[in-house]
């Protein structure tokens, strides 16, 4: 049976610093925080495809998260299975119904700018009811390098979005048989970001492309006598598919180099205070 998973790669980028835990003091905080956790047994919460936890006014909200991924998106961890170290057992496997919200006072802020204070708001808020403490290190590493190729791309560049419209986010579709990636009015550095979730491998932007684009580039199992190849979607298969199809029907180009890799690494941690 075919599993479809849709990845939106928001294009917020925030600035990191190591030991960011000691600098707690001076982050925007929540005003009311409600954390509980989720007991084993509990029914499973269905999102719909374009669910976000962050929401305006100053709000996370989210019935069913980790931990893991609260950290992922406070810090802007693109690849947390690998780039984010050092959590216990508990802290993966654990889930919370977490409900925060800004004061009123907080104001009006386009898209963008709530993203990005709400994700301050929750490095606040895991550093004083989880005790959180990380850092961050760079490593040198084997990465994914995106160019063109030779012959230049094959998708012809669109029309910017109209403001307060922003680059469209890249979405994957991944089955048993094939999948797929589209953007719509989206930018080489978006196509970055959802190459490097999917390959579980920092891909650096590379082209020099600043412009926007509408592509669509897929795959699929070969077909057999005994009829398509099972699961070539995903793992290593729909990798290595995914690469030349990128080649072949974009001009787009994946190479490996060593590059810098951001790592969080977490110093301490416990599970969380009480309301």
């Amino acid at each position: 049976m075919a599993i479809s998973l849709w990845t939106r790669v928001a294009s917020t980028a925030l600035c990191m610093a190591a030991g960011l835990a000691a600098q707690d003091w001076a982050l925007p905080k929540f005003d009311v925080v409600s954390i509980h956790a989720v007991p084993p047994n509990s029914p499973l919460v269905m999102d719909d495809i374009d669910f976000t936890p962050i929401l305006p006014g100053g709000q996370f909200v989210d019935m069913r998260t980790s931990l893991l991924f609260m950290i992922a998106t406070a810090y802007d961890v693109k690849n947390p299975s690998n780039q984010l170290v050092g959590l216990p057992h508990w802290a993966e496997g654990q889930a919370y119904a977490v409900a925060a919200k800004a004061a009123p006072s907080t104001g009006v802020l386009s898209p963008a700018e709530n993203s990005a204070q709400v994700r301050l708001m929750m490095r606040a808020m895991l550093a004083d009811r989880f005790h959180l403490q990380l850092h961050t290190e760079t490593r040198q590493e084997r990465v994914y390098q995106l160019e063109a190729t030779r012959g230049g791309i094959k998708i012809p560049e669109v029309d910017p979005p109209v403001p307060p419209a922003t680059a469209g986010p890249v979405g994957a579709a991944i089955g048993d048989q094939g999948g797929r990636m589209i953007g719509n009015k989206s930018t080489m550095a978006g196509l970055a970001r959802a190459l490097t979730i999917f390959l579980k491998r920092p891909v650096i932007d590379r082209t020099g492309l600043k412009g926007y684009y509408d592509f669509d580039v897929h795959w699929s199992a070969p077909e057999t006598l005994d009829g398509p190849h099972p699961a070539v979607g995903f793992g290593a298969a729909g990798a290595g598919m995914l690469i030349s199809n990128l080649e072949s029907q974009l001009g787009l180009r994946l190479t490996t180099v060593i590059g810098p890799v951001e790592y969080w690494v977490v110093d301490h941690v416990e599970p969380p205070t009480g309301n």
